[in-house]
């Protein structure tokens, strides 16, 4: 009887799961890529909202949509609700991504949404995240 030797299953185990582990760390890459610009929206909106509240006598709404597409100029949507008599601002802004391993398994695009309310607190400025 001849013995048969285990040299060839490593490789056929190793060539099995390569592409599962490809598939793992795409996914970990593209939610980082996703979550970073979730982030980055969040701190655009703010940063916005900061603005207006801070010009909130001289009419800001043209100028914080300016300011909004010079950080992003790929935002989707935008509500902007400015109310000077009781100086408070509501922005809301909407933004899809389109990610690697989404269009692999049939989602292609990550939507993210920001949402904040900023008031007068007596001199103040108040920054709240929106619902």
């Amino acid at each position: 009887m001849n013995k048969l030797t285990n040299k060839g299953q490593a490789l056929v185990i190793f060539i099995i799961f390569i592409p599962l582990i490809l598939m793992i760390g795409t996914l970990v890459i593209d939610l980082g890529i996703a979550k970073y610009n979730d982030y980055r929206l969040e701190e655009i909106t703010k940063d916005v909202l900061s603005y207006g509240l801070k010009h909130i006598d001289n009419n800001p709404y043209n100028n914080m949509v300016d300011l909004l597409y010079q950080n992003d100029d790929s935002i989707d949507n935008y509500s902007i609700e400015v109310n000077q008599d009781e100086k408070t601002i509501r922005i809301s802004v909407d933004k899809a991504t389109k990610g690697f391993f989404g269009s692999m398994v049939g989602k292609e695009i990550y939507k993210e949404k920001s949402s904040y309310v900023g008031y007068f607190s007596g001199d103040k400025i108040v920054i709240e995240k929106g619902r």
